[in-house]
């Protein structure tokens, strides 16, 4: 766990919310929707999912929303975002929360039927010994969904994606959150991280089967699911 990644999220919490509409445009919201829409495709039903760097709780609660039955545990290593994710639940039942590195998960093997990620691999001290950690913890046919920004390929979109991560991100996202450093942090994050091909060749090998790729908005994110083999 880095803590100083630890100590900018719980810095940037309470507008963490605000930023994710105003920099995707709102889109943030259906690209959620879709994901969980890949999750539960084939009448795929789970009876107890694990939102992983779940923030402010905004996949886990897409989930519950299309999943009532399911038991859904929020984990997050930043208690301020936890904090606001319960605010969110309120009362409702079968929701849980637990502050927890997804590098060192405190459940058991093959405890869940189902994982989600929004926007959160990318900031792992170890890609790949996240996607051990989600494939350890869930049961075999279990499903886990990844919605992330991918470094794109192809001349236009890389065009593109770099004016607006290294323009658009920090400008935008340092006047919402009065926090400079970690918009940098984030746009820095986001040009150095893996392909979306280069991630699905990563589950292939750790775990994973089945792996299929969603593009939204022509590619601005993407929604990589595989089944835990």
């Amino acid at each position: 766990m880095n803590r100083n990644i630890q100590s900018m999220f719980g810095r940037i919490a309470g507008t963490y919310d605000q930023a994710n509409h105003t920099l995707s445009f709102n889109q943030d919201i259906p690209w959620r929707k879709a994901s969980v829409a890949q999750l539960t495709q084939g009448g795929f039903s789970p009876k107890k999912v694990l939102d992983l760097c779940a923030g402010t709780g905004e996949f886990g609660l897409a989930v519950k929303a299309k999943c009532p039955e399911a038991q859904v545990v929020m984990a997050d290593f930043a208690k301020p975002m936890l904090a606001i994710a319960k605010s969110k639940a309120g009362n409702q039942a079968g929701v849980g929360f637990i502050e927890a590195d997804v590098l060192k998960l405190p459940f058991q093997d093959m405890a869940f039927d189902a994982a989600v990620c929004g926007f959160g691999v990318r900031n792992l001290d170890s890609l790949e010994a996240g996607v051990k950690e989600i494939a350890r913890v869930l049961k075999p046919g279990g499903k886990a969904v990844v919605l992330e920004f991918f470094k794109p390929t192809g001349l236009f979109p890389k065009l593109a994606y770099t004016f607006y991560i290294e323009s658009v991100m920090p400008a935008r996202g340092a006047a919402i959150s009065k926090d400079k450093e970690a918009y940098n942090y984030l746009q820095k994050s986001s040009k150095t991280f893996v392909t979306v091909k280069e991630f699905k060749t990563l589950m292939e090998k750790n775990g994973f089967k089945n792996v299929s790729i969603e593009a939204h908005t022509m590619g601005v994110a993407y929604s990589v699911v595989g089944v835990r083999k």
